[in-house]
This record gives C-alpha cells, sequence and structure tokens, in this order.
C-alpha cells in the first residue's frame, strides 16, 4: 500500500468505524501505547468471536456424508433391518432403518407391520451430532435385544439425505419421525419411547415438551450423555466467549423439561469431557420429581463413564438401565 492510499485509508476510515483519536498514530507515550496495543487486542478478539459466530453450525454438526447407505452396511442377518423414510413439512426425504424387536426376521414391509401390531414398545432414537445411524447400529442392536423396536432416522444433512442442520432443521425432523411412528405405522404414543443421545438429548426433550403440551406425551424420554443447554456446553468449552448472544441453536432443554409429563430416565458418565457430568444433572434436576403416571424420574451414573465410549464402557449398566425402564413403563402402562 503506498503512502497516498493509506493516508486515504486514515481518512476515510473513522467515517465507516468510530474509532479513537489518534488510533493509527505511532505511540509517544506510555498512553497512547497502551490505548494502540488494547485496541488491536481488542479488534483481534472481535474479529475471533465474528469468526466463531460464523462457523458454530460447523463446529455444532459434524455429520458423515455418503451418497447411499445400504442395510447391508450394517452386517446384519437379512430381514433384521428395513430401510424406512418419511418427509418433514418443508419437503425433506429423510432415510433411516428400523430394527425389528428381538432381532427377528421379515420379508417386507407386511411383515414389519404385523410385527409392530404385535403391542411391543418402539423407540425413536435422535442421535447426537457427529457420523450417521451407520454408527449408533451397537445402541440399536441392544435396544431389539431387549424387545423394543427402533427407528433410527438420520437428520437433515446426515448420511444421505438433503438439507443443512440447524435447530429448528432438526426439531422439523423429528417431528416428522414422530409423524411418520404415529401416523404412517400406526403406533399409539403410549408405546413410543423418545430417546435422545448427547445432541439428540436437546432435539428429544424439546419434541417430548411439544408433545406433553399437546396431551399426545411418549411413553418415556431417554437422555443420554446429554445437557441443560447448548449454551451451558459452548460456554464449558469456550469460557471466553459471551456464548448466549452469539449462539444461534441454544437447545434450551432445562427451561422446558418442566413441561414433560412423562417418565424420566437420564444417563451420564461421571468423566465426560465433552458434556460434563454436571449439565446431565442440572437437566435432571430442573425435571419434574415424577410423571403424571407416579413413575419418579430417574438418574443412573456411570462411574469413570466418558462420553463416546459409554456404551462399550458401562454396556452392563445401560442394558439394565434401559431393560428396567421400560419394564416399568409398560407394567404401568398395562396395568387395569
Amino acid at each position: 500500500m503506498n503512502t497516498k492510499s493509506q493516508s486515504a485509508w486514515k481518512r476515510w476510515l473513522p467515517w465507516l468505524v468510530p474509532l479513537p483519536r489518534g488510533m493509527f498514530d505511532k505511540p509517544l507515550t506510555g498512553k497512547q501505547m497502551l490505548v494502540y496495543y488494547l485496541w488491536r487486542v481488542f479488534a483481534f478478539y472481535a474479529l475471533l468471536l465474528i469468526l466463531l459466530m460464523l462457523a458454530q453450525r460447523w463446529l455444532i454438526y459434524q455429520p458423515t456424508r455418503v451418497a447411499s447407505l445400504s442395510v447391508d452396511q450394517a452386517n446384519a442377518p437379512f430381514g433384521v433391518i428395513h430401510e424406512i423414510s418419511t418427509k418433514t413439512e418443508d419437503g425433506l426425504n429423510l432415510k433411516g432403518w428400523h430394527f425389528l424387536a428381538g432381532q427377528v426376521a421379515c420379508n417386507d414391509r407386511a411383515g414389519c407391520d404385523a410385527e409392530l401390531a404385535n403391542g411391543r414398545p418402539v423407540v425413536i432414537l435422535l442421535h447426537g451430532n457427529g457420523g450417521n445411524r451407520l454408527h449408533r447400529i451397537e445402541t440399536c442392536r441392544l435396544l431389539a435385544s431387549l424387545g423394543l423396536h427402533v427407528f433410527a432416522f438420520d437428520y437433515r444433512g446426515y448420511a444421505e439425505n438433503p438439507g443443512s442442520p440447524s435447530q429448528t432443521g432438526l426439531l422439523n425432523d423429528a417431528r416428522a419421525f414422530w409423524k411418520y411412528a404415529v401416523r404412517n405405522r400406526k403406533i399409539d404414543p403410549d408405546r413410543i419411547i423418545l430417546m435422545g443421545e448427547s445432541l439428540g438429548g436437546g432435539v428429544a426433550t424439546l419434541l417430548a415438551s411439544e408433545l406433553c403440551q399437546q396431551k399426545t406425551p411418549p411413553a418415556g424420554l431417554v437422555l443420554r450423555s446429554t445437557f441443560s443447554s447448548m449454551v451451558d456446553a459452548a460456554s464449558f468449552h469456550y469460557p471466553w466467549v459471551p456464548v448466549s448472544w452469539l449462539l444461534w441453536d441454544q437447545y434450551r432443554s432445562q427451561s422446558v423439561i418442566s413441561n414433560v409429563v412423562c417418565p424420566v430416565l437420564v444417563i451420564h458418565g461421571t468423566e465426560d469431557q465433552i458434556v460434563p457430568y454436571a449439565l446431565g444433572k442440572k437437566l435432571f434436576d430442573a425435571a419434574s420429581p415424577a410423571s403424571a403416571t407416579g413413575i419418579p424420574k430417574q438418574m443412573v451414573s456411570v462411574e469413570q463413564g466418558t462420553h463416546n465410549d459409554l456404551l462399550s464402557e458401562a454396556r452392563g449398566t445401560l442394558t439394565v438401565a434401559y431393560d428396567q425402564f421400560a419394564k416399568q413403563i409398560f407394567a404401568q402402562t398395562a396395568a387395569p
């Protein structure tokens, strides 16, 4: 930049951005030097905040995109997993898999409908921020082995699904998954458990709150390794950032979980470094003490449990927790 252009820049910039007089002058005194460097630190901090704000959804949502995802990639026996799909209100076709309860095999949709008609519970799995449904196979197999059907859809922008993820988008997707189960597959709401993992716990809590206020509550809500709000989770990782001012997708689960009248189960590892245990406990404390049917809320604390490896670290604990929770809910439902 030549001298003429530099002088023009100094002359016109104060009209565009109000700055202290003499900011661009060479500091001569201690006070001027202090102001000189403080403004540069502030400018760097402001620039960093702007970059974080623009990149926030890239940081939050980490989908694994694929051209297509076949049930053959799950390496399951033929007929145990079936492809399913639904359409959102904004016109996106989202794909997922149906894991049959008891891991029985069916040849076609009619056979799957016959199995669903037997009345076994159905879990709608809302997964976390990374990967896709292929990475949740072990969780789905575990739930199916306990006699639960599992609908494991991917959100928009995940796997082969179109669109870009956001809080509004993922909540619309979750509504579509629910409508698919209730309307397309004729499953009573009192047979459906919403299960959210990590980020999916925020989606599941928002959906459960909506459904309870609409007087069509799910049978239960399971929250694994999730947070009180995305603001709290982001503040843990970026304590120097005014997160509540900059975050678009805030997933304020703590503020809505009191609306949830169905039974609630919270599971969290005590050594979780991605979503700290304290945030799971904070969400649990905000939930109602008991469901409308009198079932107390429950929290399972997995000692030394982490975030991403909780299933492998505590498979037995999770198996017992899921099994007992489902039996408690549906024993209550089946009672006269």
